[in-house]
């Protein structure tokens, strides 16, 4: 799968700055400087939801096309439980990913759309393999920090070679979740990663509602079913999920 190229997000937005300026700043100057930061997360968000959708519809498009090549086509036989299973899934994660592109009300939506309807393909070469008495080949894990990305990187070898290295904090946070390449390097530079954002609402420190930008990880676990998984990279139940309507489960923007 190509890379789907959103903007580099730097991170959580600090909401330090929604607050009054000093005594000089009035009450009604801070709503209107609220309000046009809020026009400008919005306008953000709409703008890269504008450059994804079409590239998610895109992209489970061509998967659907691949599962309908006649010249792949073949049905489990009786007894092949495991080649059996495999199609039946595979034919679940395309559904889902077809649902999610219907009633996808962020990002993080269309990117699992992405991922389900890769994994459709997964599934679906699995079920092949099996059916033609070869061994699956094993899926790889996803970039957490965007699961757009596609494959994380192969963790390095060796090390530096030397017994007892201590590892390094930027080693450390590299290492923390699988990530792609670029990601990991951004990571051992110091500098946050290209990550999937999502849309929030959350309080600044006088109370008032603003919506910001945050990466999909930092959303809540219970408002959110992709937050834990990579977009559902992680979650062997995402497509039923998906179809029974969980993704739903959590406030309207």
């Amino acid at each position: 799968m190509r890379r789907l190229g959103l903007a580099v997000w730097p991170g959580l937005p600090r909401l330090r700055g929604w607050s009054a300026d000093g005594p000089a700043d009035s009450a009604a100057h801070g709503r209107a400087r609220s309000r046009e930061r809020e026009r400008l997360v919005r306008a953000e968000w709409e703008a890269l939801r504008a450059r994804l959708a079409p590239l998610a519809a895109e992209h489970v498009a061509r998967v659907g096309e691949l599962l309908a090549d006649p010249r792949l086509e073949f049905t489990p036989e009786t007894g092949e439980s495991g080649a059996r299973r495999d199609y039946l899934s595979a034919t679940d994660a395309y559904q889902a990913a077809g649902k999610l592109l219907d009633e996808a009300s962020d990002l993080p939506d269309l990117a699992a759309a992405v991922v389900l309807a890769d994994r459709a393909v997964e599934l679906f070469a699995a079920a092949r393999a099996r059916h033609l008495g070869q061994r699956p080949r094993a899926s790889r894990p996803r970039c957490f920090y965007n699961p757009l990305h596609g494959p994380a990187a192969d963790p390095p070898r060796g090390g530096s070679g030397r017994k007892g290295r201590r590892v390094l904090a930027r080693e450390a946070a590299a290492s923390r979740r699988p990530a792609c390449e670029p990601c990991r390097l951004a990571l051992l530079a110091g500098e946050s990663p290209d990550v999937l954002p999502a849309l929030w609402t959350a309080r600044d420190e006088r109370g008032r509602p603003v919506t910001v930008l945050v990466p999909y990880y930092a959303l809540p676990r219970q408002t959110s079913i992709w937050a834990g998984t990579a977009c559902g990279s992680y979650d062997s139940e995402a497509s039923g999920r998906v179809l029974r309507g969980e993704h739903r489960g959590r406030p309207a923007d």
